[in-house]
């Protein structure tokens, strides 16, 4: 089965708006209150107390850049790239909390936003659940999407390879065929 140029197009369009718009989401609530984001980042107790404050300031501004970069559609590969590495940690470190049983806390993932219904749906509440790992996979499913297919012809790196629309197959020459009487 063949999937056609526009749906391959709108597919990868709507993938890249829905990741980027949860991570410049995600980064700038992060950025709003790095206090409560620099607890949180404390509270799944997997780095040395040095790292946390760094990591705690600087992965918000990596969030929205790469968010950034994923809806201009613009170095593509590498901005779902470097999505899906911080969603591999993300799942590390949901996966730890789960199994160790240290869930008490939120995962952090939309700072103080919680209370917005859209995100307090995808945030999944105060503590850590398995919706939580759920969801960062599916979201990674997404950039692994976009790392192998590209961003689509509807974007800015599409539009300086000269492919801004999808392409459409070529219909092959068809060659009546002669009836025998």
């Amino acid at each position: 089965m063949t999937i056609d140029s526009n749906t391959r197009a709108a597919t990868l369009l709507i993938a890249r708006i829905a990741l980027a718009g949860i991570f410049i989401v995600a980064g700038l609530a992060k950025v709003q209150d790095a206090t409560s984001f620099t607890e949180t980042v404390r509270a799944f107790h997997l780095l040395p107390a040095s790292l946390v404050v760094p990591f705690a300031r600087a992965l918000p501004w990596l969030e929205i850049v790469a968010g950034a970069y994923l809806l201009a559609g613009f170095f593509s590969r590498l901005a779902a790239a470097i999505t899906g590495a911080m969603l591999v940690l993300f799942i590390i470190a949901l996966g730890d909390a789960l199994l160790t049983g240290d869930t008490a806390h939120s995962c952090g993932c939309f700072g103080g936003l919680g209370s917005n219904p859209v995100v307090g749906f995808l945030a999944g509440g105060n503590s850590i659940g398995w919706w939580d790992l759920i969801r960062d996979l599916i979201l990674l499913g997404l950039a692994a999407l976009i790392i192998r297919f590209g961003p689509g012809a509807w974007s800015a790196d599409g539009l300086i390879s000269g492919r801004s629309e999808p392409q459409q197959k070529p219909k092959p020459n068809r060659v009546p065929s002669r009836r025998r009487a």
